[in-house]
């Protein structure tokens, strides 16, 4: 399981059904050029931090603007990493 792969599958989770989705695929995208709104972002940083276990107030400090920064950020705060995307999946639900 790669990066982009569990952050497509949570955006699915958080994005609404009746928007349409658009996965990302490129670690350099800008989220702003992306199909997720700001809502959509608040919801896979929330659920992001879920699965790797970042503290609260960490998690609310975390602002990225691309994939990248999102994965550096990650890899910097977290507790633990996911066991599959099926776990990671279940921490969401």
């Amino acid at each position: 399981m790669n990066f982009l792969d569990l952050f497509n599958a949570v955006a699915r989770v958080a994005r609404p059904a009746h928007h349409d989705f658009v996965s990302i695929d490129t670690m350099d995208l800008r989220f702003v050029d992306s199909c997720f709104d700001s809502l959509d972002m608040i919801m896979i940083g929330m659920f992001m931090a879920m699965i790797y276990d970042i503290p609260d107030e960490i998690a609310k400090e975390m602002n990225p603007t691309t994939m990248q920064e999102m994965y550096d950020q990650i890899q910097q705060h977290k507790r633990r990493d996911p066991e599959s995307l099926e776990w990671a999946l279940e921490q969401i639900q």
